[in-house]
């Protein structure tokens, strides 16, 4: 079930943007929740009570009371992960969106056809992403580690360290190359014996690939331009797939 919230103090602007929703997800096979809000200050509240959790959050910049951008701080306290898309006049805050990692932004009167291509990338990345998960067992138990939360894998003899974007490191008994297998086609890469990436969480590659954390991933010197071209490959494709 997908969880979404409009927050926009003008009842028209919510009325608009819910009949978008309706009429998109009834040509696509996806179950969802649509909850509105008329002020920031409601959505932040719900959240520090633990009422809510949503998937997408649609919430305007410029409403009376607390602004947008001041409730999408209150809201990152406590859901850093969750998008949010902000809806707006103008494009001037785009640069302060990036403060509070705004998923993206949709200028006022609302562009059909831009929505649209937004919401299938969300549901592409983001919501069908979080999905795919990789199962892994420590000792008697298991957990499931969304895809997209997986930075790189490294592999220590017969011990694979997982380790994930919020800086946690999961030690789980595998062979990298079953993993290997289990991750084809889901933006990842085997660039060392020893390692998979995820290219999603590549900063800039060089000799190596700098990790968005900071770490740094060797890449095998036997067919290292292979290994760069693959990357470099991806890296269009993805761009392609965001263009809206």
């Amino acid at each position: 079930m997908l969880r979404i919230a409009i927050c926009d103090d003008q009842p028209s602007e919510r009325e608009l943007l819910s009949r978008f929703l309706r009429a998109y997800f009834a040509a696509h096979p996806y179950e969802y929740i649509l909850t509105e809000y008329a002020r920031g200050e409601t959505l932040v509240d719900d959240y520090e009570d633990g009422l809510v959790s949503f998937d997408l959050i649609f919430l305007d910049i410029y409403m009376d009371g607390m602004l947008g951008m001041e409730a999408a701080r209150g809201v990152r306290r406590f859901a850093p992960r969750v998008p949010i898309v902000f809806l707006t006049t103008t494009p001037d805050y785009a640069l302060e969106s990036y403060d509070v990692c705004a998923y993206s932004y949709l200028i006022k009167p609302l562009n059909g056809d831009k929505a649209a291509a937004l919401l299938a990338r969300f549901l592409r990345e983001e919501f069908d992403g979080r999905q795919k998960t990789l199962l892994l067992r420590e000792g008697g138990k298991g957990r499931r580690i969304a895809y997209r939360e997986i930075e790189y894998i490294e592999s220590r003899r017969n011990v694979l360290l997982v380790h994930l974007d919020n800086g946690e490191e999961h030690r789980v008994y595998a062979k990298l190359s079953d993993v290997e297998r289990e991750l084809e086609g889901h933006g990842f890469l085997r660039c060392h014996q020893s390692y998979i990436v995820n290219m999603d969480r590549v900063r800039t590659v060089e000799d190596d690939f700098l990790m968005l954390s900071g770490a740094r991933i060797p890449i095998r010197q036997r067919g290292a331009k292979t290994i760069r071209a693959d990357y470099f490959e991806y890296l269009l494709a993805q761009a392609e797939l965001t263009r809206i």
